[in-house]
């Protein structure tokens, strides 16, 4: 997958050199004068590039995390007329492409970051940046351009290590990395397909209908949220605690919603195996405290496993709430997130993540990571 990333990101390359030479801006690292004569136009500071990284990607101003400049002014809810792009300093090629497709420039709308570090790389005539959300587990590569004397996006080259676009968001198989015989003890890769979740906020879904079609079973993210049902009261706070559905019953809040804004969260563990059970899945175990050695085990057996972890794995402090019906929920605010561990060998789990497709995460990380939600697993057959 990342190949294709790779691949897709020099295509974007050459169409960004193309519509620049177009409008006269830059071609390499020359800087040609627009119509009518225009001076040339010198390299931004530093300073005036990161600051056009921070405008994309700005700080919550009532929380401490750091989102994307979509739909700054609804928190992540996109209105009915689709996302608003008001406050992303676009050009006009660019904005066109993002409202067209509706696309995000990281997933932050799904969960914020709590890091940001920003680097740029001033040229003739804008430059490149890069900027570093969740602790550095990601990036987001943006090329700007001066435009009557303004800085602005003009295209998302490289895509760091995330995609923009249709493609990045159709619900159908992706290709799994190849399946290899255990070359010793302690190794295997299942034939698990790779799904990208159907809603903003159906990861376990995905996850679900992922191991479900290793046994066989063909569903829908859809068919598996109306299994579930959805507990769409709305989350509230009481002397400041927070109080809201219970994802050990049913799906909390909308599956579009936005964690950071509170109107969407998710599932945990009794809801998969309630789906998977009546779509005819085999689980063979459930619940908390499934070691990540279990899990290991599990694999090498032959069995994917669906795992709560955190998103884009970071690190993040509990802050358990009380639901509606009286349960304490394992809650670590913005970022919980539910993947399928379909390999492992000797240091590493190979996941099928379905927000970002599959990839190889080290067992030092997925264990600590996993402990997030009190090491909460379902193996199916």
């Amino acid at each position: 997958m990342m190949e294709a990333v790779r691949t897709r990101g020099w295509v974007a390359v050459a169409a960004a050199v193309s519509v620049l030479v177009g409008a006269g801006l830059l071609v390499g690292s020359r800087v040609l004068a627009v119509s009518g004569g225009s001076p040339q136009v010198p390299a931004p500071s530093v300073a005036a590039l990161e600051a056009v990284g921070a405008q994309v990607f700005p700080k919550d101003p009532k929380r401490s995390f750091y989102v994307e400049c979509v739909n700054l002014p609804e928190n992540g809810l996109a209105p009915q007329s689709g996302n608003d792009y008001s406050a992303c300093p676009l050009t006009g090629s660019m904005r066109s492409r993002l409202v067209q497709t509706q696309a995000h420039l990281c997933p932050c709308e799904l969960n914020p970051s709590t890091t940001r570090e920003i680097n740029a790389q001033p040229r003739p005539g804008g430059g490149r940046l890069t900027v570093m959300l969740y602790e550095g587990h990601a990036q987001i590569e943006l090329l700007v351009v001066s435009v009557a004397g303004q800085l602005l996006v003009n295209d998302q080259p490289a895509k760091g290590s995330f995609e923009t676009g249709a493609d990045a968001f159709l619900d159908a198989p992706k290709p799994t990395p190849t399946i290899f015989a255990p070359s010793a003890a302690g190794s295997r890769v299942l034939n698990v397909p790779w799904y990208h979740q159907a809603f903003e906020l159906s990861c376990e879904s995905a996850a679900l209908r992922m191991a479900l079609a290793y046994e066989g079973i063909a569903t829908t993210d859809q068919a598996i949220l109306d299994i579930v049902g959805a507990d769409l009261g709305r989350a509230t706070f009481v002397n400041g605690a927070l109080r809201w559905g219970d994802p050990y019953v049913s799906f909390v809040g909308n599956v579009n919603g936005s964690e950071l804004a509170l109107t969407g969260y998710g599932m945990y563990y009794p809801t998969v195996v309630k789906a998977a059970t009546q779509l005819g899945g085999h689980v063979l175990a459930q619940g908390e405290g499934i070691a990540p050695n279990q899990v290991y085990e599990a694999v090498l057996a032959g069995h994917p496993v669906v795992t709560w972890v955190t998103y884009q794995w970071v690190i993040l402090r509990r802050q358990d709430y009380v639901a509606f019906d009286g349960r304490v929920i394992p809650y670590a605010g913005p970022g919980e997130h539910a993947v399928t561990v379909v390999g492992v060998d000797p240091t590493r789990v190979l996941i099928n993540n379905p927000w970002s497709g599959p990839e190889w995460v080290s067992k030092a990380l997925f264990e600590r990571v996993y402990q997030t939600y009190n090491q909460m697993a379902v193996v199916l057959a």
